[in-house]
């Protein structure tokens, strides 16, 4: 069910993928049955910041639109690996303040994020 993880963004370089594998890992474990989509939304106080905040989030089958809250195999880890990857990245994607990556029951995934102004 989970090496689909490891394919989709073209965008995302092997790093990027292999991190978003590991934590799809994670994340599966706390997902229902009947799980659509899984939502992981980090946010930083600024760019460069070490902790933050997390929230994850999952679409249900037959309730896409409702968002409801679930526990992924450990709250604090899939979140710092995001923040940690951010030193793997390129300079001008290291200042981010939020990101979201979005798993897709499928294997496909989307990891966009938001930069301070």
């Amino acid at each position: 069910m989970l090496a689909p993880f490891c394919v989709g963004a073209q965008e995302a370089n092997i790093t990027e993928r292999e991190t978003i594998t590991q934590i799809a890992q994670c994340l599966a474990e706390g997902l229902p049955d009947d799980w659509v989509a899984a939502h992981m939304v980090v946010e930083l106080r600024s760019p460069g910041a070490s902790t933050g905040g997390v929230r994850y989030l999952v679409a249900r089958k037959d309730a896409e639109d409702k968002l409801e809250a679930f526990t992924p195999c450990d709250t604090s880890q899939p979140a710092q690996m995001l923040v940690d990857l951010r030193a793997r990245q390129p300079r001008e994607r290291q200042g981010w303040t939020s990101a979201r990556l979005v798993l897709e029951r499928d294997g496909s995934f989307r990891l966009n994020y938001d930069f301070a102004k």
